[in-house]
């Protein structure tokens, strides 16, 4: 009876033992991801790119909101080389960081002498300003601002 209970405590230590280092095992390889509520990460080999509406060769991901609802909205623009935007404006302040490439950014009207922004800047545009932007390499921007958001052309 002594022996069998003996055998029964060794085998109980040895199946907690091996839970134990399974657990820290997988823990230490693929730790749980520990979000509250409403945080949003994308990873960038995770950003889902689409075709942006009325705009051929230029793709849109949206990070964070809806372009056609009230509230914050963050979204990337991939701009292929050799793209122009033609003169357009906002309804609301435009933020947008530049993460690859370099935009040609024009304020105005579309005689302006273009300024070259290279990946790394930032643009903080007030809402209704007229500007023109185009492209020499593909270029990507993040953009943030508050929806509803619209662009509206410059005549």
């Amino acid at each position: 009876m002594r022996l069998m209970r003996t055998h029964t405590r060794l085998a109980m230590l040895s199946a907690f033992t091996l839970a134990l280092f399974s657990v820290t095992a997988v823990a230490g390889q693929n730790p749980a991801p520990n979000r509250p509520g409403g945080v949003v990460i994308v990873k960038a080999g995770e950003v889902q790119w689409t075709d942006y509406p009325g705009r051929p060769g230029v793709k849109l991901a949206m990070i964070e909101g809806d372009l056609t609802k009230p509230g914050p909205f963050l979204m990337r623009v991939k701009f292929p080389a050799g793209y122009t935007l033609p003169g357009h404006m906002h309804p609301g302040v435009e933020h947008t960081v530049i993460l690859a490439g370099a935009l040609k950014v024009a304020y105005g009207s579309a005689d302006a002498t273009p300024e070259v922004l290279p990946a790394g800047s930032v643009i903080v545009t007030p809402a209704n300003t007229p500007h023109f932007v185009s492209t020499t390499v593909e270029t990507i921007v993040q953009t943030h601002g508050i929806g509803p958001w619209s662009s509206t052309p410059v005549k």
